[in-house]
């Protein structure tokens, strides 16, 4: 398996290539090949040419949840020729925002199923366990456990004329089987990364040895931090190339911790498993 970071919040010793708040990231897996997330601009095409990323020869593109950050580059990949078939969550298209106080920012797509349709797209729609070949699979309804992990109340939904509160059912994550175990790539994490990883490991009752994405927990307290790593250790996690909404405590924690390889992945950095 081949990963890249196509763009993520940072840059790295490419200078050529752009970094901004988002992500978006190309996997080869064997003869298969998938972009999961866009980014929030055009930019993360850009850097996949210059990269020398084949884009028009993915087999599946991947939206992990409807935010902005992650899904405004999309429209620049079907500009480019990318008609693959867009995977995404049940609700990818619903209305996103943020609400603090009486201020409100809309958070969500900058398309629609109605684009889709224009372009010829097909919209494969994840309910639970879709798979795209013998060994990669999409997943989503994650079993929600930890109580410290519910998201944040300032995002929400737009419900008619009413605002409620977000549970990001549309959220998926990438899940490929390994000799040893399952590698899961994720978006945000906004349903907890670890309801996410536990969901996983029960479903496909093999260990989740790695990790990429980001885990959201940039807000997150110490304690916090250092009781997640706890449990993703018991999962069986040996490695974690984390990003974009991770944050730097939680940087600074996990690449102390003598249990796992951690690594931080910016915009033209990648993994070879």
């Amino acid at each position: 398996m081949k990963l890249m970071t196509l763009l993520e919040n940072t840059g790295s010793g490419n200078t050529s290539l752009h970094h901004e708040h988002g992500l978006s990231v190309f996997l080869e897996c064997g003869t298969k090949r998938y972009i999961f997330d866009f980014g929030p601009t055009e930019k993360s095409l850009e850097n996949a040419r210059r990269l020398g990323v084949p884009v028009e020869k993915a087999d599946f593109l991947i939206g992990s949840h409807g935010h902005y950050d992650h899904s405004g580059g999309y429209p620049a990949f079907v500009a480019a020729g990318c008609r693959q078939p867009l995977v995404t969550g049940a609700g990818y298209f619903r209305r996103k925002y943020s609400v603090e106080g009486i201020k409100c920012t809309y958070l969500g797509n900058s398309f629609d199923e109605a684009f889709l349709k224009a372009h010829g797209i097909e919209h494969r729609v994840c309910r639970d366990v879709l798979a795209l070949s013998e060994t990669e699979f999409i997943v989503s309804g994650f079993t929600r456990r930890c109580e410290f992990e519910a998201p944040p109340e300032r995002f929400v939904l737009r419900d008619g004329d009413r605002f409620v509160r977000d549970d990001f059912s549309d959220e998926v994550c990438f899940v490929h089987k390994l000799k040893d175990g399952l590698f899961v790539l994720v978006g945000c994490s906004h349903p907890g990364i670890l309801n996410i990883l536990s969901s996983v490991q029960e479903r496909f009752r093999m260990p989740v040895i790695g990790v990429v994405g980001g885990t959201h927990l940039m807000e997150a307290s110490e304690e916090r931090i250092r009781r997640t790593l706890t449990i993703v250790k018991g999962l069986g996690l040996r490695f974690v190339g984390f990003n974009h909404c991770s944050g730097a405590l939680f940087q600074k924690i996990v690449e102390q911790d003598p249990d796992i390889n951690a690594v931080h992945l910016g915009t033209g950095q990648g993994l070879f498993l």
